[in-house]
């Protein structure tokens, strides 16, 4: 019986050891790649966030529910600041990078503001407003330090 213990502890070891090595590295991406997936990232920031201050400044009825969408996004925009990586050179993207997820920081706690029971306080209000703002100054920090993305044809201009 002891065996069986044994077994299951080798496997949740191994288990383990292999969700660090893949979660615990950098995404690595080719440069065209990299400069691509961080102008996709702050564009879909940019989104959200435009999303989040019109439910903040309109409907009150769908404000938790865009804080609630709009946080996973930033969330998730974050992350990938904190992952992503050129594949090799210098990262000509890292300040960008950095900024970018300042904002989807300052974004990620606006919308924790704006969906708590506390949203109808207009201290919470206010505060929730500045980090809004805050990332939007992030946002364009981001987007003026952004490498350029090489664009690609809409469609083939073969004969």
């Amino acid at each position: 019986m002891a065996w069986l213990y044994i077994v299951i502890l080798l496997v949740l070891a191994i288990g383990l050891w292999g969700a660090y090595k893949l979660l615990g590295t950098p995404s690595r991406l080719a440069s065209g790649d990299y400069n691509f997936v961080l102008a996709d990232v702050a564009t879909s920031v940019e989104r959200a966030a435009g999303r989040l201050r019109q439910a903040l400044d309109g409907d009150p009825g769908r404000l938790e529910d865009e804080a609630a969408a709009s946080r996973k996004i930033f969330q998730t925009g974050y992350y990938q600041t904190l992952r992503l990586r050129p594949t090799s050179g210098p990262d000509a993207g890292a300040a960008a990078r950095a900024e970018l997820g300042r904002a989807c920081e300052a974004y990620d706690w606006a919308s924790r503001m704006i969906a708590s029971e506390s949203v109808h306080n207009p201290i919470i209000l206010a505060a929730a407003r500045q980090l809004l703002d805050a990332g939007d100054a992030a946002l364009r920090q981001a987007a003026l330090e952004l490498p350029p993305v090489l664009s690609t044809p809409a469609e083939s201009t073969a004969p």
